[in-house]
């Protein structure tokens, strides 16, 4: 058992650890192999899932209907993940099918590990590590110029972990006996590791505030509008002699200048449509907390900064902006982390309680 789990752990490390090289590596294969990238990766993704399936079958001797039904479930989970997760971009889409193949394989390698229980965490804690490795990696994305991590992706992820879980069950069937409904405590205690890697995630990523500004409208951010003047400060002075890591290798992402270049991006799609009332009033949000960003190259011209005033409305107490590429949650830290301390009580409560075998031993 120690040395498949310590298998498990080196393969979701190197899933994780390797989220800031993956992008580098996929554009110096295309740069070098143009025409034949897309046909390595689908013969990779493709190749292994079809060795794999072919594995399992050829290891189905017993219990046929039972395993046959997990891996046909399998499959019909990665179809619904394959077209869920299609973006009309060939790349994208062979690498989140690649991702898909990453999580089913470290599912199966922390199944190995607890498949001899005999109960049901068997099934839970192999899925439970393997959401944890999903919000790890998302997690550490977040932190890395150029990349994206979210709750959505994490749900992606736990997606894939649940159909390596039933491809795994059909290549080794679990030993089903009258203990199989025990092991409440170790599910608990994954359930409770699961809740707060998620609630740490979600700190990180979507909790924020709503700022409001009679001079430019409401919009949501990671920082409070204080910190977003500090910030602001701090950067347009340190910026003209240090510029800021925008993509590529290890390196702390720098939010602040993330979310000035999410208001760029909605004021230049604004500003095409044209909507220049919405454009002007992102451009006014970029103005007031994000100037040393639009003094990287982004400041509109005098002429056209002009232009887009003269056709916006006066009032600007209304304006809401959705520049954000995904949702942040004004809710306090408070009244989040009480809710996640009241569901990580409830789940000691199972993991440290007695259990009715143990209450009956007591008695006797």
């Amino acid at each position: 058992m120690r040395r498949d789990l310590i298998v498990a752990v080196v393969a979701s490390l190197a899933v994780i650890l390797g989220a800031p090289y993956v992008g580098q590596i996929r554009g110096r294969l295309q740069e070098a192999l143009p025409g034949q990238y897309r046909t390595i990766v689908a013969a990779i993704v493709i190749g292994a899932a079809g060795a794999a399936v072919v594995a399992a079958v050829a290891r189905i001797r017993e219990h046929r209907f039972r395993r046959y039904l997990c891996l046909a479930a399998a499959l019909v989970v990665a179809i619904a993940y394959g077209r869920a997760t299609r973006t009309g971009n060939a790349d994208q889409d062979l690498v989140e099918q690649f991702h898909f193949v990453e999580y089913g394989v470290v599912t199966y390698l922390f199944y190995r590990v607890w498949r001899h229980r005999g109960d049901g965490a068997a099934l839970m804690l192999p899925l439970c590590a393997g959401v944890i490795v999903g919000i790890l990696d998302e997690w550490f994305q977040w932190f890395i110029p150029g990349r994206v991590g979210e709750l959505h992706d994490v749900l992606i992820n736990a997606v894939a972990v649940a159909c390596g879980l039933l491809f795994s069950v059909g290549v080794h069937p679990l030993r089903v006996d009258a203990a199989f409904a025990g092991g409440r405590r170790a599910i608990a205690a994954g359930a409770a590791a699961v809740t707060l890697a998620a609630a740490v995630f979600v700190d990180s990523v979507h909790l924020g505030h709503e700022v409001h500004d009679p001079r430019v409208g409401t919009f949501r951010s990671q920082f409070a509008a204080d910190s977003l003047i500090v910030a602001s400060a701090e950067r347009a002075g340190r910026w003209p002699a240090q510029p800021p890591v925008t993509s590529g290798g290890i390196a702390r992402e720098d939010h602040y200048l993330s979310e000035g270049q999410w208001h760029v991006q909605r004021r230049n799609e604004a500003a095409g449509d044209p909507d220049r009332w919405r454009a002007w009033h992102e451009n006014l949000i970029l103005e007031t907390f994000f100037a040393p960003v639009l003094d990287l190259g982004s400041r509109w011209t005098p002429e056209q900064r002009a232009d887009a005033e003269a056709t916006a409305s006066a009032d600007r107490t209304s304006y809401l902006s959705d520049a954000e590429p995904y949702p942040i949650v004004a809710i306090g830290g408070t009244t989040f982390w009480a809710s996640v301390a009241a569901i990580l009580t409830a789940l000691a409560v199972l993991t440290f309680g007695s259990t009715p075998s143990a209450r009956r031993r007591v008695a006797r």
